[in-house]
């Protein structure tokens, strides 16, 4: 007969207990967090780099961060808002090497539209304008983003893209709930007057609102 221990449902851990974990050393802990958040992972590092494969090493790269970090955690249940942190701060740091490769070397070449890949496959012949159009407006988004300045576009991101609340954006960016507010309305003034200027760009524009704190 199974003991009343055995019995017991598994209690799921909390991401912190997971860090805890992997502080000490279990990868077990490492893969419950990757399945937890690699996906997000991997679509925040696409909007920065439009590159499936960059997407993947640098998620890659992110958990191995995290898994060698993990003793100086501190466990104080804002892992979601550590983990956008650390993710932000790597996919700038890497476009920022690219950014200064391109200048050494002078190649007249977008680090970001270079290696600019579908998002989705085209959906069936019927569908094939609405998807034409939808991947057009994808694209004056990105690039209009892609102008934007280092601090703005991460704020922009985090709240726009990957619903973060205004305190969570300030924890991830360690800045103040004020200077969020000031780069998140600089960042839609700027993307909007941006957007303006192309015709698939309107439609999107209209529709980007502040939400709430």
């Amino acid at each position: 007969m199974a003991s009343p221990m055995a019995l017991r449902p598994h209690k799921q851990q909390t991401d912190d207990q997971l860090m805890v974990r992997c502080g000490r050393g279990h990868t077990a802990a490492l893969e419950e967090l990757m399945h937890r958040y690699q996906g997000a992972g991997q679509r925040y590092a696409y909007r920065i780099f439009r590159n499936h494969h960059t997407a993947e090493d640098v998620t890659q790269e992110l958990f191995v961060k995290l898994f060698r970090s993990a003793a100086r955690y501190q466990p104080r249940g804002h892992f979601k808002t550590y983990f956008y942190r650390v993710l932000a701060n790597l996919c700038f740091d890497v476009l920022r090497k690219r950014k200064r490769r391109k200048a050494i070397d002078a190649v007249q070449l977008d680090p970001l539209a270079s290696e600019g890949t579908e998002l989705e496959p085209l959906s069936d012949a019927h569908d094939l304008d609405a998807s034409m159009k939808a991947r057009e407006a994808k694209d004056a988004v990105h690039e209009a983003l892609s102008a934007l300045p280092i601090q703005v576009r991460k704020a922009l991101g985090l709240r726009e893209f990957e619903g973060l609340r205004y305190r969570e954006i300030a924890e991830v960016m360690d800045i103040s709930l004020n200077e969020v507010k000031v780069l998140l309305h600089r960042g839609r003034k700027l993307l909007a007057r941006s957007l303006a200027r192309t015709s698939v760009g309107r439609e999107w524009s209209q529709e980007l609102g502040g939400g709430s704190a």
